[in-house]
């Protein structure tokens, strides 16, 4: 039985609570099909989880959770709205979190064989267990975000936000700069992102696995008629915005040829304005604001389109709806990192002309899209398993990246 000691900036959850919280807990779910691990965590819940959310996360996974101590200087610049002030910091604010003595102690007596760290801001913690075979699900790369963002007209217009961005590229360039260490895993979920880390620090031990899926319940895939029913999931944020919006002037702009072929549904937050739009132009529109059983909502839907043009990594919510069986129209940010290929088993387009294109021609052909919804389905059950993902990170494959296929389909 191999012991694996978690130190964790949130609690681990089944979906995502206030944090990225889902990935660790499955990953651990995933290890422990196998019956050849076992977990204790430390975390600083800073998704601020309960008692009683702790209790059901430790009885779902068979783990002890032990709750660490954030600093006390963290929680008074939050509770007196300070936070502009961590622009002065040498690193993110997060990265101060430290281990007391007794914490690494109680650590070390569990005896693990593995480390694991989750959140990239904890990568430094890893020099405390020189002993021990340590891995840092990061688990995407922030410097990288920043690098992306800074790129991007549309995101740098103002001298604040440039400001803004610079300092948040400055302090995570450097941090992934310094508080690396040569014995370590540094585990990614984005290819891109390990390769930027690898970039900065071209010794280090730089690990792509891709993100294991989440819930998904199979069903018959079948597009809705008269109408296909369309769904734009996820909050209306930084990261969907723009794209969002240029997309769904583009379907209004062709209404009169598309809106009797299709509904389309909005799920979850700050998509009112766009919907109005679209009932405006007389789409058949509605919004969802939150799903009691999300994966039930999904599978009412055919096809979810996910105009992404900001983030790194793997979207969680693009990988959701290709397991559950929907076909994904996405720009190509949107699908990174996941097993599917353009025209096969998912649609990347680039302009929203080309999804104007496509959903002209899915009406009339809707057989040939159910086949690709059905293909991307298969492909994320396979390539995408959390048993197998936990098998390569926590087995030999984290030892040996050079039997680690860095292609993407």
């Amino acid at each position: 039985m191999t012991r694996v000691s978690l130190i964790s900036l949130s609690t681990p959850t089944f979906n995502n609570v206030r944090a990225a919280s889902a990935l660790p807990f499955h990953l651990i779910w995933g290890a422990k099909e196998s019956g050849n691990y076992s977990f204790e965590i430390w975390s600083y819940n800073i998704n601020d989880i309960d008692d009683a959310g702790i209790r059901e996360t430790e009885k779902a996974l068979d783990a002890k959770i032990h709750i660490l101590q954030r600093p006390s200087w963290i929680k008074l610049m939050l509770r007196l709205h300070l936070s502009a002030l961590r622009a002065f910091l040498r690193y993110p604010f997060l990265a101060y979190c430290q281990l007391s003595k007794g914490d690494v102690n109680d650590i070390k007596d569990s005896q693990p064989d593995i480390i694991w760290i989750y959140g990239e801001e904890l990568a430094g913690l890893a020099r405390l267990f020189p002993k021990s075979r340590r891995i840092v699900t990061m688990p995407d790369s922030e410097a990288m975000y920043y690098h992306r963002v800074l790129a991007i007209n549309f995101m740098t217009r103002t001298a604040l936000q440039k400001i803004r961005y610079c300092f948040g590229y400055r302090q995570y360039r450097t941090m992934e700069r310094e508080l690396w260490t040569k014995e370590v895993t540094y585990h990614f979920v984005g290819e891109a992102d390990a390769a930027f880390y690898r970039g900065e620090n071209p010794t280090a031990k730089a690990l792509f696995l891709r993100h294991p899926h989440y819930a998904y319940k199979q069903r018959n895939i079948a597009f809705h008629h008269p109408r296909i029913r369309l769904l734009f999931a996820g909050r209306c944020d930084i990261y969907s915005a723009h794209a969002s919006a240029s997309l769904i002037d583009a379907m209004i702009a062709h209404s009169q040829e598309l809106r009797d072929s299709y509904e389309v549904t909005f799920l979850g937050a700050g998509w009112e304005h766009l919907c109005e739009k679209m009932t405006k132009a007389g789409w058949k529109a509605h919004i969802v604001l939150f799903a009691p059983d999300y994966i039930a909502e999904l599978q009412q839907h055919d096809i979810q389109i996910n105009a992404i043009d900001v983030g790194t990594g793997t979207k969680g919510k693009v990988l959701d709806a290709i397991v559950n069986g929907l076909l994904v129209i996405g720009t190509p940010l949107a699908l990174e990192n996941i097993a599917v290929k353009d025209g096969e088993s998912c649609i990347i387009y680039r302009h929203p002309d080309e999804a104007i294109d496509i959903l002209r021609k899915i009406p009339s052909s809707a057989n040939i899209y159910e086949r690709m919804a059905s293909q991307g389905r298969d492909n994320v059950l396979l390539f995408h398993s959390p048993s197998q993902i936990a098998q390569e990170l926590f087995g030999d494959t984290a030892n040996n990246l050079s039997s680690v296929d860095y292609t993407t389909d």
